[in-house]
């Protein structure tokens, strides 16, 4: 028995719910500079595409498949998906080009000996 919240099962709210927690984790550990936020990332990958790959249940055969009613909810679901995967590429992208190629600049070296605090 699947439960079913507006026409959206209960694995897609799972998977907004990891990824949600993904990005705190992830936003968090970039600011303190841990690699917290690169294994959270990874793992998070890892649990949606091991997600997505399983089957739910059992295909329906071609006899019932017929006579059903077809479900055009899926449109949304795919919409829904497809945004939050672009949403997903795009902060990566961004977080690449302001955080990762960010210019690092030298202190000029002041004197020959170095000063003990």
């Amino acid at each position: 028995m699947t439960l079913i919240i507006g026409n959206i099962g209960i694995g897609l709210f799972i998977l907004i719910l990891l990824w949600i927690i993904t990005l705190v984790v992830f936003v968090i550990g970039v600011k303190l500079q841990s690699n917290i936020s690169w294994i959270t990332l990874g793992s998070a990958t890892a649990i949606t595409i091991l997600l997505v790959i399983i089957p739910t249940d059992k295909g329906t055969p071609v006899e019932e498949f017929e006579s059903t009613e077809k479900d055009y909810c899926i449109i949304y679901k795919n919409l829904l998906l497809a945004i939050l995967l672009l949403s997903c590429f795009l902060g990566s992208v961004c977080f690449f080009i302001f955080h990762c190629i960010e210019p690092v600049h030298p202190k000029p070296i002041k004197s020959f000996y170095s000063e003990e605090y």
